[in-house]
């Protein structure tokens, strides 16, 4: 697992320039995609400049938050990790109003988030049990509860700059 796209994501908009697409999409969860065309992307580019500088802006936001997950899987241990991805989503999923009073949804097993974190599923289930049993958080049934954000956001070791949550930065 190389990303995770939540509402309103743009996936796959590095590929307008190119035939073939090097990876698969797949839906953890039931949702509405809409298929737009190359061509008619190009031409509203052309005919809406800020249109495509948002697009530009959008596909460099990803490639930083790929960047980051580099970083994640290659030099935090498996608590910081975890922290830190729920903490990524959680502040994604807030900008498009899924968050309420620091619970959100994320469709993921503990296989998937383990693939997203380089572990496996029962490392996952031990690291999940581990912050339950501290107070951090609990994920049940694909629902993420923080009850220590301080805690929380000291595991994940999370500045969010690579979000670029203001469109000035």
């Amino acid at each position: 697992m190389l990303a995770i796209h939540i509402p309103g994501d743009l996936p796959n908009l590095q590929n307008l320039h190119y035939a073939t697409v090097d990876h698969d999409l797949v839906a953890l969860s039931d949702c509405t995609l809409a298929f737009i065309g190359h061509r008619a992307l190009k031409e509203l580019i052309r005919e809406r400049r800020g249109v495509g500088e948002m697009f530009w802006r959008d596909t460099l936001v990803d490639a930083a938050i790929s960047r980051e997950w580099l970083v994640n899987v290659g030099q935090r241990s498996t608590h910081n990790r975890l922290a830190h991805l729920i903490v990524e989503l959680r502040e994604r999923l807030r900008l498009v109003g899924r968050v309420i009073d620091n619970t959100f949804a994320i469709p993921l097993t503990q296989e998937q988030l383990g693939e997203a974190m380089g572990v496996t599923s029962v490392h996952t289930n031990r690291i999940l049990r581990d912050l339950r049993m501290d107070g951090v958080l609990e994920l049940q049934r694909g629902t993420v509860r923080i009850f220590n954000e301080h805690k929380l956001q000291e595991l994940a070791q999370f500045d969010g700059r690579h979000l670029y949550l203001s469109p000035s930065s």
